[in-house]
């Protein structure tokens, strides 16, 4: 049944959404694609970038993967495979791409792992806690500062806390590096509560993850952004000093 769901979706896509917008399709096969955002997004199938942000085919580059991370660049680049870091790359270099927004989400599963570590359900899978070990020691500072806090204020601190280690992880790609500084890309950090369908972008001013409410947003990391004010650890302190939100 799931998968005759799959083929009935797409054949309402094919009959209705290509019918009715045949010129966006004809114009992107014959332009190719020009988006000027890249996403970096949660591969949970509750929280999709397209939906969230209600936008067309051409306009979201997505890169999608367990919790949302950029790893740190490798140089000199290795023989390894880097899916993420290659996507991020076609999509800044090859692309250029004017904004990259790290989107990370509560309640999220890979995150959720990385919490509970030896003591997580998914604690002998074989690739996830590799992955997941990017944000290990952001995860690792959360539980040190936050020791007694219960786990749903700990978990959530370390989804957010990560989203800004994969910013500073994509500052270390010098081809970021560069274009952020040169003024012709910036970094966003946000993060989705689907329990309240209410978007957070994080503030440096004051070091929190502040609701989105109108249609503007100011970048996390632009071309006069200290790196200092994204660091994680600046962050954990910042949560550790005050009350919880939810």
């Amino acid at each position: 049944m799931a998968l005759e769901r799959l083929l009935k979706g797409f054949s309402d896509f094919h009959l209705g959404y290509y019918r009715e917008h045949l010129d966006l399709f004809d114009r992107l096969a014959a332009e190719g694609q020009s988006p000027k955002i890249l996403i970096v997004a949660c591969a949970d199938a509750r929280v999709d970038p397209g939906i969230l942000t209600q936008t067309k085919p051409g306009e979201l580059f997505t890169v999608r993967n367990v919790a949302a991370m950029v790893p740190p660049a490798q140089f000199p680049p290795d023989a390894r495979h880097h899916g993420t870091s290659a996507a991020i790359e076609f999509a800044v270099r090859g692309l250029g791409v004017e904004h990259v927004v790290v989107l990370g989400h509560a309640l999220c599963g890979g995150i959720g792992a990385l919490v509970d570590g030896r003591e997580s359900v998914y604690a002998d899978y074989d690739y996830l806690s590799t992955w997941t070990s990017i944000a290990q020691e952001t995860r690792d500072l959360v539980v040190q500062e936050l020791k007694g806090r219960p786990r749903e204020e700990i978990a959530r601190a370390v989804e957010q806390a990560a989203v800004l280690n994969s910013l500073k992880n994509l500052m270390s790609f010098r081809w970021i590096a560069d274009k952020v500084a040169a003024g012709t890309l910036v970094l966003h950090a946000w993060w989705f509560n689907m329990t309240k369908g209410q978007l957070y972008a994080f503030n440096p001013a004051t070091a929190a993850f502040d609701p989105v409410l109108g249609f503007s947003v100011e970048p996390t990391v632009g071309r006069n952004t200290a790196l200092s004010s994204i660091e994680p650890a600046r962050f954990v302190a910042a949560v550790a000093g005050r009350k919880p939100d939810f």
